[in-house]
């Protein structure tokens, strides 16, 4: 009983320290690349979290969001649009897959400073927008993106299937999904610390899209696609609206460094 007691009140306490936030019109854009070429960006305490042999995932995140304070406590809710360059690592923690995120980019002044305050994940700050129209039955027609990050970006998609039915290399389709969108833990420096940070959402039903303009100069910037290769994406998913819980704040990761 005093067990019970004990973890309904941690249970409590982790939700009163939770950031709440809607996420909408979330697409997913990735490319499946040599795990060497991104092994240089991460800290030394993560390894890539490898598929098909030697290849790893780096993925946009591209997404419409509206947050408040704290989850339990009733607050204005900010909109915000937020773009991740984000890779898939092995959590030292668990042994499971993670994501790492490389840099991220929000449209709104005030959500980027209370994310760099509040969480110290370096974000940057610029503007952007996203367009989003869809048909009478409620599929994606047009899927829009485009501003400015390290170079002029324009990425463009449509919805072609409202599930998703197989994405090779993976086995099967809930694997899929829980390497490429469902990992509830990520990770990113804070000057010379590595922070771990711990989500939840429900889980995620992705749709299928297909990209018909993919622009994105800062990719190649990185070192992590050619430009070529950024106009062909190994897969492009979309989830409409999720709630998401981000458990603050972040963990430093005690015995890593992040460089």
């Amino acid at each position: 009983m005093g067990a019970m007691i004990y973890s309904m009140r941690m249970a409590f306490l982790r939700n009163l320290s939770s950031v709440e936030m809607l996420l909408r019109d979330m697409l997913y854009v990735s490319y499946l690349i040599p795990s060497s070429r991104i092994q240089r960006l991460l800290p030394p305490a993560l390894k890539p979290a490898v598929v098909d042999g030697n290849n790893v995932f780096v993925t946009l995140v591209i997404f419409r969001g509206k947050t408040s304070g704290a989850a339990t406590i009733p607050a204005p809710r900010v909109p915000f649009d937020q773009i991740n360059i984000r890779t898939y690592v092995i959590d030292p923690v668990t042994g499971r897959p993670s994501v790492f995120f490389i840099h991220c980019v929000i449209s709104g002044a005030l959500i980027t400073f209370l994310y760099r305050v509040i969480s110290g994940m370096p974000v940057e700050h610029t503007s952007f927008s996203i367009e989003a129209e869809k048909d009478k039955k409620g599929s994606y027609s047009r899927y829009k993106v485009s501003g400015r990050w390290n170079g002029e970006f324009t990425i463009e998609a449509e919805e072609i299937s409202p599930a998703l039915a197989d994405l090779p290399p993976f086995p099967d389709v809930q694997e899929a999904i829980d390497y490429l969108i469902d990992p509830l833990v990520g990770f990113y420096s804070d000057g010379n610390v590595l922070r771990r940070l711990e989500v939840y959402h429900d889980p995620l039903v992705p749709r299928v899209c297909r990209p018909t303009k993919m622009i994105f100069p800062y990719l190649s910037h990185l070192g992590i696609v050619s430009e070529e290769e950024a106009s062909f994406p190994h897969n492009v998913l979309l989830v409409p609206f999720t709630p998401f819980l981000i458990h603050l704040p972040a963990k430093k990761l005690t015995g890593f460094e992040a460089i």
